[in-house]
């Protein structure tokens, strides 16, 4: 394995951005350190030269290329806020991004972005900002996962998710129009291990699975919610994949989405979605992303998907 040194590499970074910029070097470097190396790397680049590393990557850098870098130096915790908070000010809301952070982070790391975000973003409240920028049940699935309703992972009750199961296909299938409450409540308060009873159960109840009952009884980015927390407990990389794909497929690149994907799963769990991409698309993932992009944009993420 390849020796880390911080203070080669804040040198190596140094002389690729001054005097003349050497983006290969950046792509090799960024690529191949963790992101605990990288953090070290910036701190010890902002120590020895008493400048800002992301201040002199902005300014040596530009536009999906940019982007990309930058958010690699960027811890987990951080770039979900950055994320969330860009999803929300302004004028309009990036509902998206606040679905895929949202809902498929487990409930500890939800607590840990929202300390984080008061601290970002001084005098702000993500629950406050989420509040005042969705609606509707939307508005209420976000607010009860922000809060941390959900509850730790325990050994499951089969008789209450028996109860759960049977409550959801009341509230749903059973009758004319949906009890939107009952889902809400039990898709973000329900343990992990609960709900992947309850799903069975659902199954094992009504023969067809809650996400076809999700998609049969919701719209518009309820059903977004609901069908991110199932893939995020259930199948999550399987999830990724599917955004990954639709990112890229079609006229155009959804090159925010893409960016975030790769960047927030590169050490979480890269191979899988690879997997999962092959297996429902029967494409090479890394081959659909060289087909919609290009330069060093492209470089960087075919090697941060390779890895």
């Amino acid at each position: 394995m390849e020796s880390f040194d911080a203070n080669v590499d804040a040198e190596s970074l140094r002389n690729s951005i001054t005097p003349k910029k050497d983006e290969n070097n950046i792509i090799k470097l960024v690529t191949n350190r963790t992101n605990s190396q990288l953090q070290l790397i910036k701190e010890t680049y902002n120590t020895l030269y008493n400048s800002d590393l992301i201040k002199d990557l902005k300014k040596a850098l530009s536009g999906h290329f940019e982007d990309v870098v930058i958010g690699l130096f960027y811890s987990p915790i951080d770039y979900d806020c950055f994320h969330l908070r860009k999803a929300i000010k302004g004028f309009g809301t990036d509902e998206n991004a606040l679905i895929e952070i949202l809902c498929t982070r487990p409930s500890n790391v939800i607590e840990e972005i929202k300390k984080r975000y008061g601290e970002m973003f001084p005098g702000r409240s993500l629950l406050k900002d989420i509040e005042g920028d969705t609606s509707g049940n939307f508005r209420k699935i976000l607010k009860s996962l922000v809060s941390g309703n959900r509850a730790l992972d325990s050994q499951p009750d089969i008789e209450e998710c028996k109860n759960c199961a049977k409550r959801l296909y009341e509230a749903g299938e059973k009758r004319l129009g949906t009890n939107e409450d009952v889902f809400t409540q039990i898709f973000t308060e329900k343990s992990p291990s609960e709900f992947v009873c309850i799903a069975q159960l659902y199954y094992k109840l009504t023969k067809h699975t809650l996400l076809q009952a999700v998609e049969n009884e919701f719209s518009f980015d309820s059903k977004k919610c609901l069908i991110a927390i199932i893939y995020a407990i259930l199948s999550p990389s399987e999830y990724f994949a599917k955004l990954v794909h639709k990112a890229v497929k079609g006229l155009g690149t959804d090159n925010t989405t893409l960016i975030r994907i790769l960047v927030s799963r590169r050490e979480v769990d890269m191979p899988q979605i690879k997997q999962f991409y092959k297996q429902n698309y029967k494409k090479d993932m890394i081959e659909d992303i060289k087909d919609d992009t290009s330069g060093n944009y492209r470089k960087i993420l075919v090697e941060i998907a390779s890895h």
